[in-house]
Order: C-alpha cells, then sequence, then structure tokens
C-alpha cells in the first residue's frame, strides 16, 4: 500500500504554513518531515499531532492508496 500527503499540502497552503512551521507547531523531526515528503509513512503520534494543529480527521490529512 502506497500513502499520499497531498491532502496536508493542500491545507498547509489554505493555512500558509511552510513546512518548517509545521514541523516546529508538530515537534516533527527533519526526518520526520522527510518521511512525509517521500510519501512514507509515519507513525499514528505523528498524524494525530498533525490533526491537532489543522483541527481535522487523519483522512482529511491523508489517503491510502491500494497497489494494483
Amino acid at each position: 500500500m502506497l500513502v499520499s500527503y497531498d491532502k496536508l499540502w493542500k491545507k498547509m497552503k489554505q493555512n500558509k504554513l511552510k513546512k518548517k512551521d509545521l514541523a516546529v507547531a508538530a515537534e516533527i523531526s527533519t526526518y520526520t518531515m522527510t518521511k512525509l515528503n517521500k510519501e512514507q509513512t509515519v507513525s499514528m503520534e505523528v498524524m494525530l499531532s498533525l490533526c491537532k494543529i489543522f483541527h481535522c480527521d487523519i483522512g482529511d490529512l491523508m489517503e491510502v492508496i491500494e497497489e494494483i
């Protein structure tokens, strides 16, 4: 399975947040931000931190894509 964080990037643009600012606000390491940028899976804790910042559900930030 693949993941897509396109929804997260759109929310960031809507809120005029830079990736560096998001990392600081969510207390996410640069390693984790790199994983997000590369569309790799991250922990549930990271996703919940991001949900708190944007006041939304996980599905509002990411999408799971099944490989064929």
